[in-house]
């Protein structure tokens, strides 16, 4: 039998936090409200970058802490993969390959 409950609730963050149990298994998942994160991502990426900084991508709170609990918060790497990624292309201001 499952279980699943709310834990928190974050409204200026759009952001909420819900226990689940599982098979004896406990999970906290973090669910967050993006789309205003994907509007300013195509708002961005309609202005023409500049010739020295671009910026990439907007990446939503929710995806940090993931990178965080995972271990790949410090990895250059990592971050590229996950930019360059199509299914994170919403998240995008820039379409060029990092």
């Amino acid at each position: 039998m499952s279980k699943s409950a709310l834990l928190d609730l974050l409204p200026d963050a759009r952001k909420k936090l819900v226990y689940h149990e599982e098979g004896g298994r406990t999970f906290i998942e973090t669910r967050q409200d993006v789309t205003h994160i994907i509007e300013a991502a195509k708002i961005m990426a309609d202005e023409k970058p500049g010739k020295d900084f671009r910026h990439a991508a907007y990446i939503p709170e929710a995806v940090m802490d993931r990178a965080f609990n995972e271990g790949w918060f410090h990895d250059p790497k990592a971050w590229k993969r996950w930019a360059n990624d199509p299914a994170n292309a919403q998240y995008r201001t820039w379409n060029g390959r990092l």
